[in-house]
């Protein structure tokens, strides 16, 4: 009888053991983001309101869906990856062709974002490539 509960505890205590600290996508992962954020991204100077629904699974991947209401309405689709505390993130949509172009263009912003513990807030510098040249640009959204 002895030897089977001791035979029990070290079960218990190795099965406990390999399931170690929570990575992303994980429940209890300290930086995960997942929800509407709402907030604003900033082009040389020109604020653009938007919102980001951001869908999260193991392993870090994420997926979702943006849009931008003011000054012009965008949508369009949201992936990228969270590896610590940080969320490498592209979004993507169509542009209205440009003056000389011929129809729309797929345009992108990227960048590498700060994830605050919670998740409850994600901001950092992005690129902005819209049918030209990259701009700079900041990201700034809360949940």
């Amino acid at each position: 009888m002895h030897i089977r509960h001791i035979l029990y505890f070290t079960a218990t205590i190795a099965a406990a053991g390999c399931a170690g600290t929570p990575g992303p996508g994980d429940a209890g992962y300290a930086y995960n983001v997942d929800g509407l954020y709402r907030g604003r991204v900033m082009v040389e100077g020109t604020p653009f309101d938007a919102s980001l629904d951001l869908r999260m699974a193991r392993g870090g991947r994420v997926r979702g869906s943006f849009s931008v209401r003011a000054p012009l309405e965008i949508d369009g689709s949201v992936s990228g990856t969270v590896v610590d505390d940080l969320l490498r993130v592209t979004l993507t949509y169509e542009s209205a062709a440009r003056a000389g172009a011929r129809g729309p263009c797929e345009s992108r912003i990227e960048g590498l974002l700060t994830v605050a513990a919670g998740g409850g807030s994600i901001e950092g510098p992005v690129t902005v490539t819209d049918c030209g040249d990259p701009l700079p640009g900041r990201m700034s959204f809360r949940r």
